[in-house]
């Protein structure tokens, strides 16, 4: 009697556990989310345009598109869940590679926009989501404003998504897993097709940054650095290449820089590890779950057959022709 009591309570406990399995909501809804608000906040961009408070309605739309729906995530999934996206100060000896990692970040970017936009992409002016447009009128308000909704807030917003909560989901799978759909959808999630190798190398560059330092707020630094550039950077890579007089030679600088700035971060980081090894740190991240080799074996088409990550698909493809419209 005991022993049919005792299986029928395991029976209980496994079939509650498989519903919560099925039960549970995959990363992808999440993504799916922030695309829905986003596309939306591009059909009332329009309105945004002649208000005295654009930037003001960029950081809320921002906070909205972002933080409130990885709020909302973090709480539903228990209150220990926030303990597990690194959200913790860098170490001081982490400041060198995070420089070399947006420097990498940044060169490596205007060699892949070169690649497939050509010398007009030099002039592009820095946008968000290839919705809201910067503008600079030469004010310092106007640059404080441009600095915090342009470019501290997006770095706090998406990373907290996208390297806190997305790689902290797939890192069931391997830390290689994390940084592959990490990048995917934030690549995506600008909703500009010819830019999306940058988005992709950027996402990449951004997750090694956040397991390298091991810190959250490192990938932030990077990425404020990255728009900091575009903000104010970007302007003057013309006159750069007007200087140099020569394609290949401009071409053969900021491939210079981004060879020397990504060798710097990969010897930066072998140390970091080093140092982690001889203190004994045990790696902050969940190793694979390969109990079930098969399942484990096709875990990135999971992910990409999923309805909301197909869905996520769509809204991607819907935003490119309302941008086309």
């Amino acid at each position: 009697m005991k022993q049919k009591r005792a299986s029928k309570s395991n029976k209980r406990i496994s079939h509650k556990t498989s519903a919560q399995k099925t039960i549970a909501l995959r990363p992808t809804v999440l993504v799916l989310a922030t695309y829905i608000l986003l596309l939306l906040s591009k059909l009332i961009d329009v309105t945004l345009i002649n208000r005295e408070n654009e930037y003001f309605s960029v950081v809320i739309l921002q906070m909205m598109i972002f933080l409130l729906p990885g709020a909302i995530w973090a709480t539903f999934s228990g209150e220990k869940y926030i303990r597990h996206l690194r959200i913790r100060m860098f170490r001081p000896d982490c400041i060198f590679l995070i420089l070399c990692a947006a420097l990498a970040m940044i060169t490596g970017g205007l060699l892949i926009s070169l690649l497939f936009g050509g010398l007009d992409s030099l002039s592009e002016s820095f946008s968000l989501y290839d919705t809201f447009i910067s503008k600079d009128d030469g004010t310092v308000p106007t640059k404080l404003y441009l600095v915090l909704a342009y470019a501290v807030l997006p770095a706090l917003c998406e990373e907290f998504v996208f390297r806190g909560i997305l790689c902290h989901e797939y890192e069931r799978g391997g830390v290689l897993r994390a940084i592959v759909f990490s990048s995917l959808f934030f690549s995506l999630l600008h909703f500009d097709i010819l830019n999306l190798p940058v988005y992709l190398f950027s996402g990449a560059v951004l997750a090694l940054t956040l397991y390298c330092t091991r810190s959250i707020f490192g990938s932030i630094l990077v990425h404020f650095l990255y728009n900091l550039f575009g903000l104010f950077g970007q302007p003057y890579m013309s006159s750069l290449y007007n200087f140099t007089g020569s394609s290949n030679f401009f071409i053969f600088i900021i491939t210079f820089i981004f060879l020397v700035s990504s060798a710097l971060f990969c010897m930066s980081a072998s140390k970091l590890y080093r140092k982690y090894l001889y203190s004994g740190y045990t790696a902050d991240y969940r190793r694979p779950i390969i109990t079930d080799r098969a399942k484990f074996r096709d875990s990135y088409l999971d992910v990409i057959k999923s309805p909301s990550a197909l869905c996520c698909f769509g809204i991607y493809i819907i935003a490119l022709v309302i941008s086309w419209l």
